[in-house]
């Protein structure tokens, strides 16, 4: 879906086979589009013609969208998006683009070992068998279980069976981890960016990997706060005549939660350092631990909004800084 300034030459339908050919034949335009399936292919085709493209994350396009969902409405809701400067989705380079795309099935890897792990554990506290809460615990102690369940006589030889093949499937799927971990290094190295991410404290290689997909055009973003509001580590507000709120942050639903679980985690490793800035004992004496660590996480994203935009290299002196 797309929209450009209405007409009566611009306002028709164009097939998928017939859409650069449509563009190619109009001078240099402002196109929208909503951010979905196949829009970062087409904003950087659309580029390549010499438009300007912008990307618009559906859920800002839909406040402006009237009337019964079609195309018609969609696309007249995201010229209103588009004029009233709604923040757009940013357009990845190819490197970036791929770079994003092993994050996701990293996540999706990630999800599946939880998942069966989460199952295994079920089946074996079903016969009185527990185990440590922690990946490391599990992978130590579910083998030894899973024998001494064999051991037994009341025990199903069909159950062992496929408690067998589960724990296979845990290690091939934590070894696929490892080897897409080692590929989103070697990707993200390569960007510019990824070494200055690197050198703020507590920010690990896949956090770094991270940034430099949220951060690939850091302008789209007013500044540091709109982009750490952006990962949900900002507190929400309501307000109505004249008086305002101040509320949590987000739930998980409303925000960035893969990279706002990252930061939370650099956010623990920044208070186990040995010697802290500090802001950072400030907190930590002042606040209770979870909302400490929930404000370091916030001044991190802002310094690191800061490091892309300027290109500079972390600054103690800058991180952390105000309250």
């Amino acid at each position: 879906m797309y929209a450009t300034p209405r007409s009566s030459e611009t306002n028709t339908s164009v097939s998928r086979k017939d859409f650069l050919e449509h563009f190619r034949n109009i001078p240099p335009a402002l196109i929208g589009m909503e951010a979905c399936a196949t829009s970062q292919h087409w904003g950087r085709e659309l580029q390549g013609l010499g438009h300007t493209v912008k990307l618009l994350s559906p859920k800002a396009v839909k406040p402006y969208v009237k009337g019964l969902k079609n195309d018609r409405n969609d696309a007249e809701g995201i010229y209103r998006a588009l004029i009233m400067g709604v923040r757009e989705v940013s357009i990845k380079s190819t490197a970036v683009r791929d770079l994003s795309l092993l994050q996701t099935m990293r996540a999706k890897r990630q999800r599946d070992k939880v998942a069966t792990i989460n199952h295994i554990r079920g089946i074996l506290a079903e016969y009185g068998l527990v185990m440590g809460k922690s990946v490391r615990a599990f992978l130590s102690n579910a083998g030894t279980l899973i024998a001494r369940l064999k051991e037994s006589e009341t025990t199903s030889q069909l159950v062992i069976s496929e408690l067998e093949k589960l724990l296979k499937e845990v290690k091939e799927i934590v070894s696929r981890i490892e080897e897409l971990e080692s590929s989103i290094k070697k990707i993200a190295s390569e960007n510019k960016n990824y070494d200055l991410f690197r050198s703020a404290p507590g920010v690990g290689p896949i956090t770094a990997a991270m940034m430099v997909v949220l951060l690939c055009n850091p302008t789209v973003f007013k500044n540091g706060r709109d982009f750490a509001a952006y990962l949900g580590l900002a507190p929400m507000s309501f307000g109505s005549g004249g008086r305002n709120q101040v509320t949590g942050i987000p739930s998980k639903y409303r925000c960035h939660n893969e990279a706002r679980s990252l930061l939370v985690q650099c956010a623990h490793s920044i208070t186990r350092l040995k010697y802290k800035s500090d802001w950072v004992a400030s907190i930590l004496s002042r606040k209770p631990k979870k909302v400490a660590i929930i404000a370091i996480a916030n001044k991190l994203a802002r310094q690191l909004w800061v490091m892309a935009k300027k290109g500079d290299k972390f600054e103690k002196r800058l991180v952390l800084a105000a309250v």
